[in-house]
């Protein structure tokens, strides 16, 4: 990860865009970066920087949390995808039990 990059983005979003209202698009962010950073940088790339920072990412855009009910909608937010990704995980292991060590202790109600 090009550390100069990740800076530029931090430093973008924790200046400028403060809180859910505030949020930059992540088209809009990507033109940022090609303007100003890496003209040449993806949206997987993008994304997979600022997924490292500590901002929120929602529908809205990407942002800089500053009250608690951003953080507290952003939880519900990634519980809503982290929970069926689990659900369908359960699903593959279960049918696939055989591969799995028989040590392992499967903790099924983890959620």
């Amino acid at each position: 990860m090009n550390l100069y990059l990740t800076l530029l983005i931090a430093q973008e979003i924790e200046a400028n865009h403060r809180g859910k209202e505030n949020a930059i698009k992540r088209k809009d962010l990507l033109t940022y970066v090609h303007t100003y950073g890496d003209s040449e940088m993806t949206d997987r790339e993008l994304r997979n920087i600022y997924c490292q920072l500590p901002v929120i990412s929602c529908n809205a855009g990407i942002f800089w949390p500053i009250r608690n009910e951003e953080l507290e909608e952003f939880q519900l937010y990634l519980k809503k995808k982290a929970i069926p990704l689990f659900n369908r995980y359960k699903m593959v292991a279960k049918e696939h039990r055989n591969l799995m060590d028989y040590g392992d202790v499967i903790q099924w109600n983890l959620f």
